[in-house]
């Protein structure tokens, strides 16, 4: 098994493992994005149709750290963590909608978040929509605070610091 593979305990009392993504991972991972809703629901991401997701799935695939959430065998979540110029990692998840409210997102975070400061990074980033109240609290509960003068704006930046140990 993986090394970063965790089985974790939803809300409902359901199990759910987190672990890295494999090449072998792909044809679920378009199949968790095809069936995603809303579309293009985070700042135009996932993107619609077939041909622009494998464009952009090869794109943020070939760098940084992934990782995918498996419910009952099946990939229902993906966390990724894109390389910054300033030493830093961007953050993007997505989790399938049949299994949002049950703090698997939560745990994705904080996980994704680990794996950052055990590669290194100093800082993650991330924007969200501020209509996701959701995703709001679940990176504040993952350590995430908003920047600056970011509240008001059509999408709201948060960070996580992470100082060296």
């Amino acid at each position: 098994m993986d090394p970063m593979a965790e089985w974790l305990t939803d809300k409902r009392g359901g199990s759910f493992l987190v672990r890295e993504y494999r090449p072998a991972d792909r044809p679920a991972l378009e199949a968790m994005y095809a069936d995603f809703e809303p579309k293009r629901g985070a700042q135009g991401l996932p993107p619609a149709g077939a041909e622009p997701l494998r464009r952009w799935l090869d794109r943020v695939l070939a760098r940084g750290a992934h990782l995918v959430v498996e419910v009952e065998g099946r990939v229902l979540g993906h966390a990724m963590l894109i390389p910054m110029d300033d030493g830093g990692a961007e953050l993007a998840n997505f989790l399938h909608q049949s299994i949002r409210n049950r703090g698997i997102g939560t745990a994705l975070n904080r996980l994704i978040v680990e794996r950052a400061r055990e590669e290194g990074y100093r800082r993650v980033w991330l924007c969200v929509e501020p209509s996701n109240r959701a995703a709001l609290r679940s990176y504040e509960k993952a350590g995430f605070r908003l920047l600056p003068g970011s509240l008001w704006a059509p999408e709201v930046e948060m960070e996580v610091g992470l100082p060296e140990r």
